[in-house]
């Protein structure tokens, strides 16, 4: 699906996180994906894989949410197969998540998790892998969708997969940065600040990659120093407010 590049600093050294609870590893795993904190991010993985035999909805999404974030970054180093494992991975621990969840918010996020997952692996494989993928995809945000049509971190999902799909497979841009507009603000109505986890940085910072695009810069520039302003550690947005050559 979507290439991001990021660029931060690792810890020397991050601490044993086998006694903490889900809500807090997948504050970490964000955290070290903002960063770009690969190698952070794979101590979280290793720490926590038991969480993939768990029968707790929020253990289980935990796991997909790390593994979700590990996708990305293989991405971004171009690993097709580190991002597989990490996508199949990601994908069967948010299916069984939103399963024990069954409905609310968790169960909403879930599905959105194992579409994407799903969209940055029909991405990596071949013709038919990533025809089957695609379409594992768009009935996960379909799912996703039918539980919360409103959940603002399912409409930022959604968003990121309009806007990388290529267009024979149901991409639109025009239609992805009016999503991700819509998700900025439903973030924003629902107050949720940065200790509340990931999305809204990332709704407002793709929001700003679409008004560059759109060569609307001092538009583009707000919605960067948003995204800067509610995860601060953003390495993308950050790097978005450099001046340009």
């Amino acid at each position: 699906m979507h290439r991001l590049i990021f660029g931060g600093l690792l810890l020397a050294a991050a601490p044993c996180v086998a006694a903490e609870d889900a809500a807090t590893v997948v504050a970490r795993a964000h955290s070290a994906w903002l960063r770009g904190a690969e190698p952070e991010l794979a101590q979280l993985a290793t720490a926590n894989t038991r969480w993939a035999a768990s029968s707790t909805a929020a253990e289980l999404f935990a796991h997909a949410f790390i593994q979700f974030r590990s996708v990305q970054l293989a991405s971004v180093r171009k690993d097709p197969d580190a991002a597989t494992r990490a996508g199949e991975a990601c994908a069967a621990s948010a299916g069984k998540a939103a399963a024990a969840a069954k409905t609310g918010p968790l169960a909403a996020e879930s599905w959105a998790l194992q579409s994407a997952c799903y969209g940055y692996m029909a991405g990596l494989g071949g013709m038919f892998a990533g025809i089957r993928n695609g379409r594992a995809s768009g009935t996960a945000m379909q799912q996703a969708l039918a539980v919360d049509s409103r959940n603002p971190r399912v409409l930022l999902v959604d968003a990121l997969g309009l806007y990388f799909r290529p267009r024979i497979a149901g991409g639109d841009k025009v239609k992805a940065c009016a999503r991700f507009r819509e998700a900025g603000a439903a973030f924003d109505r629902a107050g949720l600040l940065p200790a509340s986890g990931w999305g809204p940085a990332e709704a407002h910072f793709w929001l700003g990659r679409c008004l560059l695009g759109s060569d609307d810069q001092s538009s583009a520039r707000r919605e960067f120093e948003t995204a800067l302003k509610l995860a601060p550690e953003f390495a993308a947005a950050r790097r978005a407010l450099l001046p340009r050559g």
